[in-house]
């Protein structure tokens, strides 16, 4: 079968033979991988610490069950929480399963979905809804990760959110937060990004015009959702409100530094949100499963490239082509 690899210059494909199938894993054919920003920092090998680089990536994935290890599953489209937590140390006995102490991510750890096929556990597979499509299934995961950083931001009915990037997760952030808050906006570097948001209720707020509007729009709360080298900690803390709260959902490669004297004198919460977990009725994947059909408009506009795994090479340089005004670029296996 065909697997994904990262090469000195990007990624290929090269054929591999799979292993016997472990207990409690299922086999799947994987329909549809969308391309991850933490994958486009390791194309471009800009981000964060150098793990990864000898597994197949892909970690938001969908697809059919080829086989089950003997146990009868129905016959549907699965999504796959990539996030392998042991089920064994004090923090998954905590039910704080985004804790793990041996936690692995596939696609970073284990081999991806960016392949024909991959081996997941059985407890990681969520059945979607017989009415999205694969492409629009694969978007469980980026779902799954706004699903926390929702949660964690503790929003109000009239509470003002701003988000910090116009990317895949801050428009889902986006999407998500308007129907909660009473008023939500984002801030765009590109125009294709600022008509995604209009699109999806949002307000667009042009990047350098960020702490002008953050001092008329006092928010309640602020969503970093770039990460990479980008100083938005720093441009988080000056534009959230005196008692706000900052949710850090960017993934950084770099030390950020802050203005503690600002930080204090405001009186500002500040939280990470790492990966999803658990809410007050299970899982917060599960969560974000339920809420995709809802959301079919949402994934529509923002899964604006596919290709095929053949092309996968075409597929990433794509994605970070911005002159092709990409958000969500998808790779099929048809």
């Amino acid at each position: 079968m065909r697997q994904s690899y990262w090469t000195d210059g990007g990624i290929a494909l090269r054929e591999i033979e799979l292993g016997p199938l472990q207990p409690g894993f299922v086999r799947m054919k994987v329909a549809a991988c969308g391309i991850c920003g933490s994958d486009l920092h390791r194309y471009r090998d800009t981000g964060g610490p150098n793990i990864g680089r000898e597994v197949a990536p892909g970690h938001e994935f969908v697809g059919t069950i080829v086989d089950a290890s003997g146990v009868n599953l129905p016959d549907a489209l699965y999504g796959v929480d990539p996030w392998q937590a042991c089920g064994g140390c004090d923090y998954c006995a905590r039910g704080q399963s985004e804790a793990c102490r041996n936690g692995r991510l596939v696609g970073v750890h284990v081999p991806g979905g960016f392949a024909d096929m991959v081996d997941v556990p059985i407890r990681n597979v969520h059945t979607q809804d017989s009415t999205l499509s694969a492409v629009e299934a694969s978007m469980n995961e980026p779902f799954a990760v706004c699903v926390r950083s929702i949660h964690l931001a503790e929003l109000k009915m009239d509470s003002r959110v701003l988000i910090i990037g116009g990317g895949s997760l801050g428009l889902i952030c986006g999407a998500l937060a308007r129907d909660f808050a009473g008023r939500v906006a984002m801030t765009y570097r590109y125009p294709h990004q600022a008509q995604a948001a209009r699109n999806l209720g949002v307000e667009a707020v042009p990047e350098a015009e960020t702490l002008a509007f953050a001092a008329e729009y006092e928010p309640d709360v602020v969503i970093e959702s770039v990460g990479g080298s980008a100083s938005t900690i720093e441009t988080a803390i000056a534009a959230a409100r005196v008692g706000g709260l900052i949710v850090v959902q960017g993934l950084f490669s770099k030390p950020s530094t802050i203005d503690a004297s600002q930080f204090v004198f405001k009186e500002l919460r500040m939280v990470g949100s790492k990966i999803y977990g658990q809410s007050l009725h299970g899982p917060e994947f599960g969560v974000a499963t339920a809420l995709l059909p809802r959301h079919r408009g949402t994934l529509q506009a923002l899964q604006t490239h596919q290709f095929p795994l053949d092309r996968i090479e075409e597929a990433f340089a794509a994605a970070v082509d911005k002159s092709l005004q990409p958000i969500k670029v998808t790779v099929t296996n048809s």
